[in-house]
Formats: C-alpha cells, sequence, structure tokens
C-alpha cells in the first residue's frame, strides 16, 4: 500500500528537493508549457536554509519526495503593499512528473492553508506566470485573481489568494 505524507522539510531533504525543482523546471522548458524557473537557479545551500527555517513542504510517497513549495511571511518583490503577518506566501509549487495528475499540488496548499490559519494568517498568496491553465489550477484550490496582471521584478505576473 503506497503512503502518503505531508510535512515540513528538513535538511537532509535538500538534494532530493534540488533534484526535483531542475527535474520541473527542465521539464517546462522542454516538454512542458514553457519555462518559467532556470533549472540552475536552484542552490543546494539556499535550500538546505530554507528547510532550516521551516520555509518548504514535501508532499513524500513510500518516503520518496514526490511535491514541494516554499513557504514565506513576506513577499516584497509580488506584494509591496501587504501589510506584516496577514499572509503565508506560496512559491516553487512543485511535483514530480511521475506523480503528476494526482492531486498532490492541491493537498499540499491545503496543508500550506492549515498552517497559515494555525498561524493566525489570513491569507495564502501566490504570484504566477499568467497562464490561463496554470491560473486555473490555482483558482480550482480556491485562489482568487488579485488585481490586473503585472509587470514586477522583471516579470509578468498574475497575483492570487485564498482565504484561509
Amino acid at each position: 500500500m503506497t503512503e502518503t505524507t505531508i510535512r515540513l522539510a528538513t535538511e537532509s531533504d535538500a538534494a532530493a528537493i534540488l533534484k526535483l525543482l531542475q527535474s520541473v523546471a527542465l521539464w517546462l522548458e522542454t516538454d512542458g508549457p514553457g519555462k518559467l524557473w532556470p533549472a540552475s537557479s536552484f542552490k543546494l545551500i539556499d535550500i538546505s536554509a530554507k528547510a532550516q527555517r521551516s520555509e518548504i513542504l514535501v508532499l513524500t510517497v513510500d518516503e520518496d519526495i514526490a511535491g514541494c513549495l516554499y513557504m514565506e511571511e513576506s513577499d516584497d518583490a509580488f506584494w509591496p503593499e501587504a501589510l506584516p503577518g496577514e499572509a503565508l506566501y506560496l512559491h516553487k509549487i512543485a511535483v514530480d512528473r511521475a506523480f503528476a495528475g494526482r492531486g498532490f499540488a492541491r493537498q499540499l496548499i491545503d496543508w500550506a492553508a492549515q498552517h497559515a490559519a494555525q498561524k493566525g494568517l489570513k491569507f495564502l498568496r501566490l504570484d504566477c506566470a499568467p497562464r490561463p491553465r496554470l491560473v486555473q489550477v490555482y483558482r480550482d484550490a480556491e485562489f482568487e485573481r488579485v488585481g490586473e496582471d503585472a509587470l514586477m521584478g522583471g516579470f509578468l505576473v498574475a497575483r492570487l489568494q485564498r482565504a484561509v
């Protein structure tokens, strides 16, 4: 029987998270809908530091990392007007292609929503490329668009939030 678990990442997960993020980045660029993140932008030292700060959530299948996301308490680049302490910001939501279509991204997001609520936060927020299918994935996960698409940090982004 397959066991699926969601938990905060540990430093010992960093290499597997790096491999996952790089493989998803390469898939997006070569076979997927288009580049979102350069695979070379992910560094083991950065992932280890985020894990130490409890900023990475992982979904495991039989103890193998099948998905992850970053959780941060601020995002000045894409949410400069946000009030401190009102939201948890999600980034780098990724699921191993071998596990695509099983609802793992939604499970990670729902876990993050519960985590945010326990911390007394009001929202989950994220930014993404304004690709219709990608935005729809987040709308299906109870996110709503906030404002118009905007050029921020050198990228055209759609901003979305979900009440928790």
